[in-house]
């Protein structure tokens, strides 16, 4: 991903370790595979001039986002590091399931059933 007057980012998706986003470590994982990676893959880019640093996101098992509402609570998580390329969908739908109690989100982006309040329906 570039990032004009700073360079480009580049990193593995869904590698580390699970973390506590209030202990992490902030250390930087990877660095040897990823000069690797650059270096077979992204002719143009210098590997050794990589400035390492540490990014912690959500993320779901299946890669879906979460959109959904339990009761007066609307949830909007699990974007695994990439949820901003769709903010604008991302937004109408959560504006839609705050505004509209009958609005739901496509059943991918649901909530699983175990977590539903007693009696409701999807």
């Amino acid at each position: 991903m570039p990032t004009p007057g700073e360079g480009v980012k580049v990193g593995f998706h869904r590698v580390g370790d699970e973390v506590d986003p209030d202990a992490r470590p902030h250390l930087p994982t990877h660095q040897r595979a990823l000069a690797e990676y650059v270096r077979e893959w992204m002719p143009g880019l210098d590997p050794t001039s990589a400035v390492p640093i540490s990014c912690t996101y959500t993320s779901t098992d299946d890669g879906a986002f979460v959109l959904d509402r339990r009761g007066r609570i609307v949830v909007g998580a699990g974007f695994s590091g990439h949820g901003f390329k769709f903010a604008p969908g991302i937004g109408g739908v959560l504006a839609d399931l705050v505004l509209d109690p009958d609005a739901r989100a496509a059943p991918p982006f649901r909530l699983p059933e175990l977590l539903a309040e007693p009696g409701a329906t999807t």
